[in-house]
């Protein structure tokens, strides 16, 4: 694993604006207060995810959650659903066709082989990573969404959209995986308001709809509003859907 490279963007701990006034499942707007945390400065990539592939990690029970290796018994494929299609598996492309299932598993092999411990971002990490203290979102005019009609997404070193961290293509390209369970609103009903992270939401059991952030390349350009909150079902393999790390500090 010494020669494939995770470089990660730093954002500090303190004051963060999430969700939104208008977005009917993001409501309501209101800050959190986050302890520092690294995320990658790029989705995973097809490279980036091929060694847990050759290593065996789809046949290793430990890295998976209970629910995530049940699913996975019952399914003959031990690669991403588009692993072998040319439009999506270059190796500088984000990886996509991943279940949260798979996401979750790639992440404790390799918090296992390289002794760091990587993890998914959590939905108001990502939010945080994406807006900034001061709502400093990208420019819409650089997503790759469907209104560009690529077709695919683009390869993680294209020209793109940084954050104010530094983040690629948080908004647009592919949606992400992140850790935390589906809540309606933001959390007011479902959970805890304003973010507690420890009320279960960030729990990795069980087969929750799980969130995911930041609008695809096959998704019109609203949805890739960094407010914007969506979900699939944890075993979702979709053409659009990948993911990319985070770090505690």
């Amino acid at each position: 694993m010494d020669e494939i490279e995770f470089p990660v963007c730093e954002v500090a701990a303190g004051q963060y604006a999430v969700g939104s006034r208008v977005l009917r499942d993001s409501r309501p707007e209101h800050p959190v207060e986050l302890a520092a945390f690294s995320i990658g400065q790029t989705a995973v990539t097809n490279q980036q995810l091929r060694p847990f592939v050759d290593a065996g990690g789809y046949s290793t029970e430990r890295y998976w959650t209970e629910i995530g290796w049940r699913w996975l018994r019952d399914r003959p494929a031990r690669a991403p659903a588009f692993w072998e299609d040319a439009a999506f598996n270059a190796p500088d492309q984000p990886v996509v066709g991943v279940s949260w299932y798979e996401a979750i598993a790639f992440t404790h092999w390799l918090a296992e082989t390289t002794g760091t411990p990587w993890r998914l971002p959590t939905e108001v990490e990502w939010e945080a990573a994406a807006r900034g203290p001061f709502d400093e979102a990208p420019k819409p005019r650089l997503f790759n969404t469907a209104e560009r009609g690529i077709g695919h997404p683009w390869a993680v070193t294209e020209w793109g959209n940084r954050s104010w961290c530094g983040a690629q293509d948080l908004c647009g390209n592919i949606w992400e995986w992140c850790s935390t369970r589906w809540g309606h609103s933001y959390y007011a009903l479902d959970y805890a308001y304003p973010y507690v992270s420890d009320d279960g939401r960030e729990f990795l059991d069980g087969s929750h709809a799980r969130v995911i952030r930041g609008g695809s390349w096959f998704n019109s350009l609203p949805e890739a509003d960094p407010a914007h909150r969506s979900r699939y079902l944890p075993g979702s393999k979709a053409s659009n859907i990948g993911f990319r790390l985070a770090l505690s500090r």
